[in-house]
């Protein structure tokens, strides 16, 4: 039996010209309007709301990541990469989704990739990379608005907190450690 997965991605550091750039993959299967539902519950819990997370209240911020560490429905949906020192951005997430994917370990699938923010224009090479790569591709789509889908935001999220975390949050970074201690969190 073929398995749906769906492929959120979101990167952050483009800004630090090459220094430190972070792409978070989560990847869900049937599970992912039940993974969506919890991830709103949080967001609403905690305050956070719909906000992209660099417009988000650190304190919210913090108590979010917290909560989402603690979901075992997440668990091995949560990946991440940090790349220091490149400005193959493309090639890096298309890179990282592919690790993501593999690591995610389904031996018959097929993957929607939706990537924040990526052009219509863009879309077709995407694909076309990640099936050289032996990606087994049903659609690549970019996503405009965030605010819309709360898996696209937990990518954002879960970008937005590693790169804290790696540029030196103590908060952060103390909880970064004990997502990958706890399985949820899976650095690649």
């Amino acid at each position: 039996m073929t398995t749906r997965l769906y492929c959120y991605v979101d990167e952050s550091g483009q800004d630090t010209e090459g220094d430190l750039f972070v792409v978070s993959v989560i990847v869900a299967d049937e599970a992912r309007e039940r993974i969506a539902q919890q991830c709103e519950k949080i967001e609403a819990a905690t305050g956070k709301g719909r906000v992209k997370w660099t417009r988000s209240d650190y304190v919210r911020k913090q108590e979010y990541i917290r909560l989402i560490l603690r979901e075992p429905e997440l668990a091995n949906s949560l990946f991440f990469a940090v790349y220091r020192n490149s400005k193959e951005y493309f090639s890096l997430t298309v890179q990282t989704i592919a690790r993501a994917i593999a690591m995610r370990g389904e031996k018959s699938y097929k993957a929607t990739i939706l990537i924040d923010g990526l052009p219509r224009s863009q879309q077709r090479r995407v694909g076309s990379d990640l099936r050289r790569l032996r990606v087994q591709i049903r659609k690549v789509r970019g996503m405009r608005k965030e605010e819309n889908d709360a898996l696209v935001r937990l990518a954002d999220a879960i970008c937005g907190f590693v790169r804290a975390a790696v540029e030196g949050n103590p908060v952060m970074a103390q909880l970064l450690e004990e997502g990958k201690r706890n399985g949820l969190l899976s650095e690649l």
